[in-house]
C-alpha cells in the first residue's frame, strides 16, 4: 500500500496494490490524523487493484479506528474492479457518516474530481 497526501484539500489517496502489511496501515493512519489534525475532517480515495488481504492486526486496528474516527471522514471514493469490495463498501457505507462512493477502474479521475468537491 502506499499514498499521497494533498494536505491543501484534506485529502488521502491511497493506492493498494496486493496485501497490505501493519506497517503499511500504521502509516496511512498516521498521514490520516495528520490530515484530521489540519482540517477537522479529510476525505480519502483508495485505488484497489488485485486485493490479497491485510494483516490479522491491521485489520484488527482498521476496525477499531474506523469506529472511533468515522464522524472525522467527510467523503470516502472506493475504486475498484472486484465485485466482493463493492458489495461491502456498499454494504458499509449504510453505517457511516460519510459520504461514500465506489467507482470502476475506468473512472478513477471522476472519483479524484468528487473527492474533492464541496
Amino acid at each position: 500500500m502506499s499514498f499521497e497526501t494533498d494536505d491543501a484539500a484534506g485529502v488521502i489517496e491511497f493506492t493498494v496494490e496486493g496485501g497490505i502489511t501493519r506497517a503499511e496501515y500504521d502509516a496511512g493512519v498516521e498521514a490520516m490524523e495528520a490530515e484530521i489534525a489540519r482540517h477537522g475532517r479529510i476525505s480519502a480515495l483508495a485505488v484497489i487493484r488485485n486485493f490479497t488481504g491485510m494483516e490479522l492486526s491491521a485489520w484488527w486496528k482498521d476496525v477499531s479506528w474506523g469506529v472511533t474516527h468515522m464522524n472525522k471522514v467527510r467523503r470516502a471514493a472506493i475504486v475498484t474492479d472486484s465485485g466482493w469490495i463493492e458489495a461491502a463498501t456498499r454494504a458499509g457505507s449504510m453505517v457511516l457518516p460519510a459520504e461514500v462512493k465506489v467507482f470502476p477502474p475506468s473512472e478513477v479521475e471522476a472519483a479524484r474530481a468528487w473527492i474533492r468537491e464541496a
